[in-house]
């Protein structure tokens, strides 16, 4: 494999983005009182397609017309988003340890916060991994190449040989791609679920799981 390295996403790659977005839920409903399920899954869906934008500013706007509260609904939720073991992607850890016997060298680039550390240590996936790219604990946050810079320094490799395997077109596939790195777009958790043509042609591999990734990489 031609590759030296591979960074991966954490919500929507190895665990699930229903965690975040239960939390995010609960916190406007614990500002808000008793919300509107509908409501909040237009935000939802609409950001998701919008490829752009923050989810907490939305959800903020929407029920609050502000947002002067994003700081305690982000806190509120954080405290809730916990990975437990059920929600780990089934095909997540061995696509890594694939890679790694590949020889490639695994990062994590990811918006999470510090908990997720310890969902990583549980579940066998933190010993896997070269860099701990978490934004809780490094400081910075996608969509910013400073982040992906990052990884690239402590993995020792070049952007061209290094492949970001994200489910977000504006925080993942288009950021790593402007440094020169190759990208797989993984269609679940928070990927626009209605993806255009154009989309679709921005990263080098698009697919629906992690299953044959190792196999898809190898032959670009």
């Amino acid at each position: 494999m031609k590759f030296a390295a591979a960074t991966f996403d954490v919500g929507g790659i190895i665990y699930s983005d229903e965690v975040f977005k239960k939390a995010i839920f609960a916190a406007i409903e614990n500002y808000a009182g008793t919300i509107d399920p509908t409501r909040f899954e237009n935000v939802y869906e609409a950001h998701l397609k919008s490829h752009s934008g923050s989810l907490r500013s939305k959800l903020c706007m929407e029920f609050f017309g502000s947002l002067d509260l994003k700081k305690e609904i982000m806190e509120f939720a954080t405290a809730r988003w916990n990975f437990e073991p059920s929600d780990l992607y089934s095909d997540a850890k061995a696509t890594i340890n694939e890679l790694r016997e590949a020889g490639l060298k695994i990062g994590l680039v990811a918006n999470q916060p510090k908990s997720a550390v310890d969902s990583l240590k549980r579940d066998g996936i933190f010993d896997l991994v070269d860099f701990l790219g978490i934004s809780a604990v490094v400081g910075l946050e996608k969509p910013d190449p400073k982040f992906f810079e990052l990884a690239l320094n402590k993995l020792g490799t070049k952007a061209d040989e290094t492949i970001h395997i994200g489910n977000r077109l504006d925080t993942d596939v288009l950021p790593a791609k402007s440094l020169g790195m190759k990208t797989v777009w993984i269609l679940r958790g928070e990927a626009n679920p209605t993806p255009s043509d154009a989309d679709l042609e921005v990263p080098d591999i698009v697919a629906k799981n992690l299953e044959n990734i190792p196999e898809l990489i190898d032959k670009l």
